[in-house]
């Protein structure tokens, strides 16, 4: 019986997964930052918070320039705000031209700071 229920467990687990991760197109890729492009869609057309957040984050994890910092990303209704500490100007640069050229990003609000 707790075989079955585990098995039940893990199969609802790996189908929420799924649902979250289905609306994030990763076969494309953003030709100025070289960066994986994810397309956020909400049932309603809009990206929403989460996603959002999600989509910036892991395509600043997909820069090899940006991947080792810890930058912060806060999104309330489409405008994402970045905060942390980078390196160098170009860095700062770089983190705000992907959030920016993600899909569901109405304004970026670059508070990173160069160390």
């Amino acid at each position: 019986m707790q075989a079955i229920k585990r098995t039940l467990v893990t199969a609802g687990v790996v189908l929420a997964g799924s649902l979250l991760l289905s609306s994030c197109d990763r076969g494309n890729v953003n030709a100025q930052t070289g960066a994986p492009d994810l397309t956020v869609t909400t049932e309603d057309g809009d990206g929403d918070d989460v996603n959002i957040t999600t989509a910036v984050n892991t395509a600043l994890m997909a820069d090899p320039k940006l991947q080792h910092l810890d930058i912060q990303i806060e999104t309330r209704k489409g405008d994402v705000t970045l905060s942390g500490t980078v390196e160098t100007q170009a860095q700062r640069s770089q983190a705000e031209m992907i959030a920016a050229s993600t899909s569901g990003v109405h304004a970026v609000n670059n508070k990173l700071q160069v160390k």
